[in-house]
């Protein structure tokens, strides 16, 4: 990460230019030719190590620097207009006089000539601030002058007897008196990354020398190390590094639009990982592509570019995996997320107060989010900081790559609320908000829900995409026994099936598997009330809950009975209103489908009784009951056999686990990144009412009664279907700890 560029880049890169101003002037008025070395010595630096090494020493004007054995008045001449006090040790008389009569010839009257370092310097009553060695030095920093060298001082020592030098030995003493040593290449010679990341205020020094010791314990570069430890943010480790080697710093926004896809195409994806750069357009004979090595051989790259000056930009490993995710999905110049039209056209006339990072911040988790398949975004504050997950599969992940600080997302919370419609001022109360946004050919419909906390505002929000369909039947992962009885129950002329979980368990993705099933059925019509409408199905009559006006699921589920349909869809029964039209509904000659938040099929005998449903007209109207669950899938890619898990054998199988039972795992690989489970699988139990589970019902049983007499009627619980998705691949052991109660755990006697 923090390594120079290569050879065949740097002999094609320019003459080194000055940045600091007070280095230009010296070398401005200070003429060379007045100062010719001794005939037969060594020879100096060239002018371009000359500027590298003395912005990397960071000079100050009251700073004291030693020169050692120069083979010229040069180099000092030059110092003593950058500093207070320049200390010359020349231990050949011969060439002191020389220097002598050299400064004096140009009226240098800082420098103080010596033919050795005096004891009092070397004991460390007076130190120098940056000590430059002239003369090759292959062991590195004598002794005498490493106690020379103050707390934050540099040096400079050539290591190799070449004229002039190519390697030399650069030396920071930290503040704790520690050195730290680094040889370096003068053909790649560059300012210290610590150096500037200090000077850029993104770490302290003291970070940086702790990162230092620990990079050199790890095997890591000292970029690698900060981004590890969480010190520096990704975007602005990368912006650092290419001013550090006099590159154009680019991102996501910045690239797309330039983006010329044929190009891109021009050229095998294999490859283009291989060196990590994507071609971007050529203008004016002029390839610029975008890349993450500092590395990267532009020199071999003109052979595939024929005629044109290949120019390189750097961005982040991110930010490159963004660029590709967006080509993916179909991302094309027009369609950026920030200046993209989306299916509101009230959105062409937003307020413009959107801060661009924080915008640009704001579409880089969407891009994120999609690629990584995320349903939620939560974005978080608490005491230590800001924090984002994604939730995957069902379960939360930390993504870290963006070091953010409170007040990002504190901007990032503004952007959404503006583009939600939602209060921006109001950071006491919840809030909630709808976003449209087009992520390449995807459409998302954004549920914007805000939280005020004891660390400001949290934020989560649903990706809805509206261009995806649900998955079939078929689709589902059901058994299929299970899938033949749920088609026979979506065909039964009246009555009530619901489909019970948790929130987050897939509810409504298996009713909409059955709704395309209807769909597809011209004799019947069906109609659904929704909230809110995930999937739209071409077939079905679809309405959206409306709560401002009143206009909520009872209400809906009154006016459906009147417009002749045959099946009707309810989003969720969760009051006593709603249950009572529902069990209406299905006694009035209608098949009602519906939603409840329940723990099994059994128990959501007891919610609707709980609603104030009578027990008679429970036992008469309700169909069946289908509880689901969603567990990760094993991952396909890195599945494995694996010996049951001891701490879930001792609760599913109290007397031992059977001789033929297997079990499987996920080894992680790149296609699930190496978390061993990709997509999830609903855990499914069905409960049919029949003639004897009625009159259970109507006489008002108890559950456990219930579930024991549903066991005898031989349904297959949750439990059961779990095991049997355990034994055939799909998930793993250790998943059943998450979708089953400790109660459900056991094997019912």
């Amino acid at each position: 990460m923090g390594t120079p560029l290569s050879n065949t880049a740097i002999a094609s890169a320019p003459t080194c230019t000055v940045r600091d101003p007070r280095i230009a002037t010296a070398l401005a008025t200070v003429p060379r030719e007045s100062f010719p070395p001794v005939v037969g010595t060594w020879r100096e630096w060239t002018r371009d190590a000359l500027i590298r090494i003395l912005e990397d020493l960071a000079l100050r004007p009251r700073s004291r620097v030693l020169v050692v054995d120069p083979v010229s008045g040069y180099l000092p001449a030059l110092l003593a207009r950058l500093v207070e006090q320049v200390v010359v040790v020349c231990p050949a008389p011969s060439r002191a006089g020389l220097l002598a009569e050299q400064l004096g010839n140009e009226a240098v009257t800082n420098v103080h000539l010596s033919s050795f370092l005096e004891p009092r310097t070397a004991s460390g009553n007076t130190r120098f601030d940056a000590i430059l060695v002239a003369q090759p030095h292959p062991k590195g920093l004598p002794q005498e002058l490493s106690s020379a060298l103050s707390n934050q001082g540099r040096a400079i020592v050539p290591l190799d007897t070449a004229s002039p030098p190519r390697h030399i030995l650069r030396v920071l003493c930290s503040e704790e008196g520690l050195l730290f040593e680094e040889e370096l290449d003068l053909t790649h010679y560059l300012p210290l990354l610590g150096d500037m990341l200090v000077d850029h205020g993104f770490v302290m020094r003291a970070e940086v020398a702790d990162a230092l010791r620990a990079a050199k314990k790890h095997g890591r570069m000292l970029g690698q190390e900060l981004l590890h430890r969480g010190s520096v943010r990704e975007d602005d480790l990368y912006r650092v590094l290419a001013e550090q080697h006099q590159m154009t710093f680019t991102d996501t926004a910045s690239v797309l639009p330039r983006l010329d896809r044929q190009l891109l195409h021009s050229l095998p994806r294999k490859y283009l990982d291989h060196y990590r750069f994507v071609p971007v357009c050529i203008v004016k004979g002029r390839t610029t592509v975008v890349t993450t090595s500092l590395d990267l051989p532009l020199w071999d790259l003109r052979g595939v570019f024929e005629g044109t000056e290949v120019i390189a930009e750097l961005t982040t490993p991110t930010d490159l995996q963004r660029i590709w995710t967006a080509i993916e999905l179909g991302f094309v110049t027009e369609q950026v997320a920030r200046s993209a039209p989306t299916s509101k056209p009230e959105e062409s006339t937003r307020p413009v107060l959107e801060d661009s990072r924080a915008a640009g911040l704001f579409d880089a988790m969407l891009l994120d989010a999609v690629a990584e398949r995320a349903s939620d975004i939560h974005l978080e504050n608490y005491h230590h900081g800001a924090r984002l997950r994604f939730r995957i599969d069902g379960s939360l992940h930390d993504i870290g790559r963006y070091q953010l600080t409170a007040a990002d997302l504190s901007s990032v919370v503004n952007v959404i609320k503006i583009a939600g419609d939602i209060d921006i001022a109001e950071r006491r109360m919840p809030q909630s908000g709808r976003v449209h946004r087009r992520v390449g050919n995807h459409v998302l419909d954004l549920r914007v829900q805000t939280q005020p906390t004891l660390h400001l505002e949290n934020v989560v929000i649903r990706i809805l995409p509206q261009d995806r369909r649900p998955p079939t039947i078929e689709e589902l992962g059901f058994k299929p026994s299970l899938a033949d009885r749920y088609r026979r129950l979506l065909n039964e002329p009246h009555g009530l099936v619901l489909v019970v979980g948790a929130t987050g368990s897939g509810k409504s993705t298996t009713l909409y598997a059955g709704l395309q099933m209807l769909a597809k059925d011209a004799t019947r019509k069906v109609i659904t009330i929704e909230d809110p409408i995930e999937f739209s199905i071409a077939g079905i009559q679809q309405t959206q809950v409306n709560q401002a006006v009143g206009f909520h699921f009872a209400q809906a589920m009154r006016a459906f009975v009147r417009e002749d349909p045959d099946v009707i869809l309810v989003g969720e029964v969760r009051d006593t209103e709603t249950a009572l039209e529902t069990i209406r509904a299905a006694q009035t000659g209608h098949l009602v489908l519906a939603t409840m938040h329940c723990n099994d099929t059994v128990d959501a005998v007891q919610r609707l009784a709980d609603l104030g449903m009578h027990p008679n007209s429970i036992a008469s109207e309700l169909t069946a009951v289908m509880a689901q669950r969603l567990a990760r899938r094993i991952c396909n890619g890195c599945k494995v056999a694996a010996e049951p898990d001891a701490e879930v054998a001792a609760e599913l199988f109290p007397n031992g686990i059977p001789a033929d039972f297997r079990c499987f795992v996920g080894k992680g690989c790149p296609r699930c990144n190496d978390t061993g489970t990709r997509g999830r699988i609903a855990v499914v139990e069905l409960l049919t009412i029949d003639a004897e589970m009625r009159r259970a019902i109507s006489r008002r049983v108890v559950l456990d009664d219930l579930r024991t007499m549903a066991h005898k009627m031989g349904y297959v619980s949750l439990r059961d279907s779990a095991l049997e998705l355990v034994q055939s691949g799909d998930i793993s052991m250790r998943e059943l700890l998450d979708i089953l109660s400790a109660e459900q755990m056991r094997p019912v006697v």
